[in-house]
């Protein structure tokens, strides 16, 4: 943070002279425009087209501000996403390998939305697309930079010292099921014409044994994306040869959790059923012989992740009910929701993990 700058939370604030002091530099800035980019849905992210006095400097940055509408910025506060995305760049982001954007400068107020990130602009690198999916080598892309964040907090006691990171207490799982027993019919009612009757199916059966999926779920391992999908991240393109060929953005959903977790939310999110069903056991494999050669990773045999896999595949279906129903609509939104949970019915129903719903761990 940088106490000479005034604290600017809407991005019509924004200034020249704000956006040099946040970039640390001595020449003036004597031109901003902002332009809305991205696809969130309770953060904003501008790109800011910069001219400098020297004409040196960046082109362009990215600033992200909290969604302007309400009711996904009041899901932002009393979810702690925005201080828990400010803190992790403040704080993780520099001490990890993998590959994440160039943060300049963080300013947040605990308790508000009022956040704003300044960040690097990742051009020429394109954005995921959760409806579109990708293919097999771009995924493996993914889930190494999953392996490397995985491996780096693997089985470290310091992630019970930070209050800011999302984790699954008592309070926080009873709240979950109470929300998905007042939410799953009006989301089923909402997108029912879109939904598949698998879908149906899938979201009935987990309101009913909700409390023995969370029973069943394996001890908290690791620091985990906790939104690891195509929308998060940011590949470089064919035509321009650049590195890291990947890059994770949309840090406001980390957890400790399992490793599982993010690896089956991304699987199962990222290819239509029969796409996923023809790589899903390569991809997962490749992610877990990676993160076995992190030095001090703890002995675990692929069985064994394997059904912590199976059981985290409900994770994708869980975030797909909860998060369309609390935050705002668009269309996009709507139709990444249903894509979301009808992938993820698809995947719980091919690994069987609905048999999980009532077994402990």
């Amino acid at each position: 943070m940088n106490s000479r700058l005034p604290p600017i939370f809407e991005p019509d604030a924004v200034t020249p002279a704000w956006v040099r002091e946040a970039l640390g530099r001595a020449v003036e800035c004597v031109g901003c425009e902002l332009e809305s980019i991205g696809t969130g849905q309770v953060g904003a992210n501008y790109r800011a087209h910069l001219n400098w006095e020297d004409g040196d400097g960046p082109e362009t940055v990215v600033i992200k501000f909290a969604a302007s509408d309400s009711q996904s910025r009041s899901t932002g506060i009393q979810m702690g996403t925005y201080r828990r995305e400010a803190e992790f760049y403040r704080l993780l982001a520099p001490t990890i390998e993998v590959a994440v954007p160039y943060v300049y400068f963080v300013d947040f107020v605990p308790g508000t939305a009022d956040v704003v990130i300044v960040m690097e602009d990742l051009e020429p690198r394109k954005q995921g697309d959760q409806l579109q999916g990708c293919d097999p080598e771009e995924a493996a892309l993914a889930l190494s930079e999953a392996a490397k964040l995985h491996g780096a907090f693997w089985g470290n006691p310091e992630l019970f010292d930070l209050d800011w990171v999302s984790r699954r207490t008592p309070e926080q799982v009873t709240q979950t099921i109470e929300l998905m027993e007042i939410l799953q019919p009006a989301f089923v009612e909402r997108y029912r014409r879109e939904l598949t009757e698998e879908a149906i199916d899938v979201s009935d059966r987990f309101v009913r044994n909700a409390s023995q999926w969370f029973s069943g779920l394996p001890n908290p391992a690791t620091l985990v994306h906790g939104d690891f999908r195509l929308d998060n991240l940011m590949f470089a393109v064919p035509a321009a040869p650049i590195s890291p060929r990947l890059v994770v953005v949309d840090w406001q959903t980390v957890t400790h959790s399992h490793g599982a977790h993010d690896v089956a939310y991304f699987v199962g999110s990222a290819f239509d059923a029969e796409d996923r069903r023809r790589c899903e056991q390569q991809l997962v494999s490749a992610y877990f012989e990676e993160l076995l050669e992190v030095d001090g990773m703890p002995p675990m045999t692929f069985d064994e992740f394997w059904i912590h896999y199976r059981r985290f595949s409900w994770s994708g279906f869980i975030m797909a009910v909860l998060a369309s129903m609390i935050v705002g609509r668009t269309d996009r939104g709507d139709e990444m929701f249903v894509t979301m949970a009808n992938r993820h019915a698809s995947q719980v129903v091919d690994l069987e993990a609905v048999e999980l719903l009532n077994n402990s761990k």
